[in-house]
């Protein structure tokens, strides 16, 4: 049955079967924090591959997080769906297009997504929810996200403490989205001199040798946070940042959750579906390739950026 619900109606577990990659699993953060915010006092699930998992673990706003898991034997994905099944969720919110919401009998499901919309995938997440609530739904809270008092310790020990720096981050899951390290070393020293501004780069354990040669070719003081941090302590060391500079990456979309004026680099995807939401936000795209950018092109963005704060 399909029917859409109002905020007043009863309504005990939800489920949102959300995505895999970091950056994908942040856009679906908007359509979770609306839920909760129609249905305060229901039970939150979520279903997400083992990269994001840790995003949402240990949130107080969530009963379970649940492990998607494609390797798994086909007996283990028996088990892993009959225990989903004995559940018995009242709303299944399928962002990833599945037959999990039919098969698992849910009173309220999402319709699958068959002629997507054009426009932004965060959008077109929210735009999912239509099928399931009545009225517009949206929250200015950020209940996916949250960040223990142990995290904003570790962050603040990778950073020296420092606030209100230009935050960096030079990864991205693929290399064909990745501008040059010599184009964030020239931008990094730009906005040392030119502005006087604390730098921090962020990255993970596969960033290390790139931002290392970065930092090699950065002024002195630039504080190298890559590797350093756990996936919610680097959420804390982004909220500190007075702006971001980045590939389109996990980063980039954490960057514009949690409202951090972002400075996107794209090459050959489109921003127009994945950049950067942000207020104050800008994506550069020159062309299909990353090189079609010019540090020159970076440099006065950045100073249309920096003059404003």
């Amino acid at each position: 049955m399909f029917f859409r619900l109002s905020p007043k109606s009863r309504v005990k577990k939800i489920l949102v079967v959300s995505l895999s990659n970091i950056g994908d699993v942040v856009l679906t953060f908007p359509v979770i924090d609306s839920l909760k915010e129609a249905f305060p006092a229901a039970e939150l699930h979520i279903i997400v591959g083992p990269k994001g998992k840790s995003l949402l673990t240990n949130n107080p706003s969530i009963a379970q997080v649940i492990l998607l898991d494609k390797a798994a034997s086909l007996q283990e994905k028996w088990q892993w769906f009959l225990k989903l099944r004995r559940q018995r969720f009242d709303v299944i919110v399928d962002l990833r297009n599945s037959m999990l919401p039919f098969l698992l009998h849910a009173r309220y499901i999402t319709w699958p997504d068959i002629f997507p919309p054009h426009g932004h995938s965060r959008e077109k997440h929210l735009k999912r929810l239509e099928s399931v609530l009545s009225g517009k739904i949206s929250s200015r809270e950020k209940y996916s996200l949250f960040l223990s008092s142990e995290d904003q310790m570790g962050a603040q020990k990778s950073i020296c403490g420092k606030k209100g720096y230009v935050l960096f981050s030079p990864g991205a899951a693929d290399n064909r989205k990745r501008w040059s390290e010599e184009g964030f070393a020239r931008a990094i020293r730009h906005v040392v001199s030119a502005y006087g501004k604390s730098v921090v780069i962020v990255g993970d354990d596969k960033d290390r040798q790139v931002v290392e040669r970065i930092v090699k070719n950065s002024p002195a003081g630039v504080i190298n946070a890559c590797g350093l941090t756990t996936l919610t302590e680097l959420c804390c060391i982004i909220r500190e940042a007075s702006l971001a500079v980045t590939n389109d990456s996990g980063v980039m979309h954490l960057a514009s959750y949690l409202g951090i004026p972002t400075i996107a680099l794209f090459g050959p995807t489109d921003p127009l579906v994945y950049g950067p939401w942000s207020e104050g936000s800008e994506a550069l795209y020159k062309g299909r390739t990353m090189s079609d950018i010019s540090i020159k092109d970076v440099i006065d963005v950045l100073d249309k950026k920096l003059r404003k704060i």
